[in-house]
């Protein structure tokens, strides 16, 4: 079994800053890291890896791979008394893989199955899933 330690992700900005995500719980098959360099708990990125049941004996597993990006209200001064709001929550973005498998599967199978998630996501993925996901443009 892998070690739970940090994760180190690369932001999409023209030059990538990377962000590094220590772990933060994991209990019941539920585990979750938290990015370090958020200005606040409020604004941190957040990754969750999850064993999720499947219905009994129909030898399927399902793991879960989540990412919730926060974010806060823009803040615009001060009153008259020189008080700042604390920042709130605006909305947040998440992204969610499930990965179902059957116990029989192959490690190979297995394997080719995160391959084709990670070329499909990746900047040299399918523009049609790309321009789905950060232009809102369909392919049909």
């Amino acid at each position: 079994m892998a070690a739970l330690g940090n994760i180190s992700l690369y932001d999409a900005q023209a030059t990538p800053v990377a962000h590094v995500f220590s772990p933060l719980d994991h209990n019941n098959g539920r585990y979750q890291w938290r990015e370090n360099g958020a200005a606040s708990t409020l604004a941190a990125v957040v990754l969750e890896l999850s064993r999720l049941p499947v219905k009994n004996g129909s030898g399927l597993e399902k793991v879960r791979v989540r990412i919730v990006l926060p974010a806060l209200e823009t803040i615009t001064g001060q009153n008259s008394s020189g008080y700042t709001a604390a920042p709130r929550l605006a909305y947040s973005l998440q992204v969610t893989t499930d990965y179902i498998m059957s116990n029989r599967a192959t490690l190979q199978q297995r394997t080719d199955l995160m391959k084709y998630n990670r070329q499909l996501n990746t900047e040299t993925g399918y523009t049609q899933i790309s321009d789905a996901v950060t232009l809102g443009v369909w392919p049909f």
